[in-house]
């Protein structure tokens, strides 16, 4: 007799929704740490399988950047394409993707600061094309928005 997967139970609730942390993402672009790499790794590989649709948050993509940049002093080309792999993987349901998208591509082209690509096209995005800063440099780098002090 062939037994049927079943959805993972967290408690006394059925998962079918779960979100991954930034911890478990850089053990899969870094591979600092082979036993979690390899959980990782399961997690993604399985979660279909599972039933689980596995989420990555608007700060998890910011946190990965943030951390590949300060910690692991990488290169934006280089940060560009791990964030972007990872992005592509059909296992993680990526919220605002195209915002991190464009944002990843400014932040590497045109030297931009990656918090302040990701808020430049949030509001792009929303229709709204005026931002009131004191950091002017980085948010001109950002065709069509306009850069206001307040």
């Amino acid at each position: 007799m062939r037994s049927e997967k079943k959805p993972l139970q967290a408690g006394w609730v059925l998962m079918t929704n779960a979100f991954v942390d930034t911890s478990v993402i850089l053990r899969l672009l870094v591979k600092d740490d082979d036993l979690k790499m390899k959980a990782a790794e399961k997690l993604l590989r399985n979660a279909g399988k599972d039933g689980i649709t596995l989420h990555l948050t608007p700060v998890t993509i910011l946190e990965i950047v943030w951390v590949l940049e300060k910690v692991y002093k990488l290169k934006r080309k280089e940060i560009r394409e791990l964030a972007e792999a990872i992005m592509n993987t059909p296992q993680l349901k990526v919220e605002q993707e195209e915002t991190f998208r464009k944002a990843l591509r400014v932040y590497e082209e045109n030297n931009v600061k990656f918090a302040d690509a990701v808020m430049g096209y949030w509001g792009l995005e929303r229709g709204i094309a005026t931002v009131f800063t004191y950091d002017e440099k980085d948010f001109k780098r950002i065709e069509g928005l306009t850069v206001k002090k307040p």
